[in-house]
């Protein structure tokens, strides 16, 4: 039986995890929090700092090889380790994908197609850039930024100033990122690849992301973009995961565009335009789609490779349409919630057949778009699983609403 190292403690090693368990494998979970979802799914987690060299060697010492499920994990420390044991993605991975600097880097020089950026070392570099930058622009910080946080959208040379001079922007006294030309978008997609240490790699169907305030609200699977579309995105997406030598998962989010940039690098299709947004070299939020929709899900995907089961191409299990949605903490807080181990009301679940299953973290903290579960809806067309996705959410709401009224 194989010990695998999982980097983390969120949803993403929950989900990981219990794929692991059901291939025969077995797992140690490493993250800060001892009440991360993970950790309370597995017998042994060890809770410690991200750059406490002692905790990790003993993780190590514990494990056949070491996986990740979020990019914010320290790669620094992880340099040393990676000849003691294998890590899968590599760190060299790990550091070009927590790094937009790099990433649009590896982009450019892979010749991936990216948006038009430019690199600004500081805030004073920033300034004198707004002269010299396409605008409207969005401000990438080049280190920790997820659903919305270090971007900022800037419509004129007016805004970027105004950005720097105002004194709430602490951020601004360690700034170093990206300036990056807004694409004209007409749909955001991602394909999540699964490339093995021995084989050929899979592509996942592509799935439609929809965002709300930068935060994924839902997925929809297929996505409702042109066949042969789809097929140049996977084929972009297989071709990036190949450059970037991932063993493991790599989810490719892009831009797709109705308009050709003057600037940006893009790739045509049927008059479509794709542009690669980002990489997660990991399980993604969009992949938890295919646990319903696919004949292998993201998860499983990425078990068998750490525990050497041979893949199989995903393929999707009905002709219909599956929308996930994510649950987000102001559903709790609508509902009153207000400490420690709150719980959903989900009555509605009995008036909306078309909801086939919902999965909940078992985080013990609402908070405000902090992601706390998902469910999927299932329709015969795209129209009728979006819809029956928001008519869920809204119930949800309602009960919340009346919960806190009576």
């Amino acid at each position: 039986m194989k010990q695998v190292g999982i980097l983390g403690g969120g949803q993403l090693g929950m989900l990981l995890t219990n794929s692991i368990f059901r291939l025969g494998g077995n797992v140690i979970v490493y993250d800060p929090d001892p009440l991360a979802p993970a950790c309370q799914h597995v017998k042994q987690a060890i809770n410690s700092p991200w750059l406490n060299f002692e905790a990790l060697n003993y993780l190590f010492d514990l494990c056949d090889l070491v996986t990740w499920e979020f990019e914010n994990v320290e790669s620094a420390a992880l340099v040393a380790l990676e000849n003691v044991k294998p890590i899968y993605p590599n760190v060299k991975v790990l550091k070009t994908a927590q790094d937009r600097v790099m990433e649009k880097k590896f982009m450019l020089a892979n010749s991936l197609p990216h948006a038009n950026f430019m690199v600004a070392e500081s805030a004073g570099h920033l300034r004198m850039q707004a002269d010299h930058t396409n605008y409207p622009c969005i401000i990438k910080t080049a280190r920790g930024g997820y659903d919305g946080k270090g971007q900022f959208a800037v419509a004129n040379r007016k805004e970027l100033i105004a950005l720097l001079d105002n004194p709430d922007n602490y951020w601004l006294e360690t700034f170093s990122g990206i300036i990056e030309e807004r694409i004209d978008l007409e749909a955001e997609v991602s394909c999540i690849v699964a490339r093995p240490m021995q084989g050929p790699e899979v592509a996942f169907p592509i799935f439609e992301n929809i965002h709300t305030e930068h935060i994924l609200d839902m997925t929809i699977c297929p996505a409702r973009i042109p066949a042969k579309v789809q097929q140049k995105v996977s084929e972009i997406a297989v071709d990036a995961a190949k450059k970037l030598n991932v063993i493991g998962l790599l989810t490719v989010e892009f831009f797709l565009s109705r308009t050709k940039s003057n600037t940006s690098i893009g790739v045509e299709c049927d008059g479509w335009y794709i542009y690669i947004n980002e990489f997660a070299p990991r399980p993604h939020n969009s992949g938890h789609v295919s646990m319903n929709a696919c004949s292998m899900s993201q998860f499983d995907a990425l078990a068998r490779i750490l525990l050497g089961v041979p893949l199989s191409t995903p393929w999707l299990v009905s002709e219909g349409t599956f929308c996930m949605t994510n649950l987000l903490g102001d559903i709790w807080l609508a509902q009153g919630a207000t400490a420690f181990g709150a719980d959903l009301d989900v009555r509605s679940l009995t008036e909306h057949p078309q909801v086939i299953d919902m999965v909940l973290y078992g985080k013990k903290e609402a908070r405000a778009k902090r992601k706390m579960g998902h469910f999927v809806t299932y329709g015969e067309t795209a129209d009728s699983a979006v819809t029956a996705a928001r008519n869920f959410k809204q119930a949800l709401l309602s009960r919340a609403r009346t919960q806190v009224n009576i």
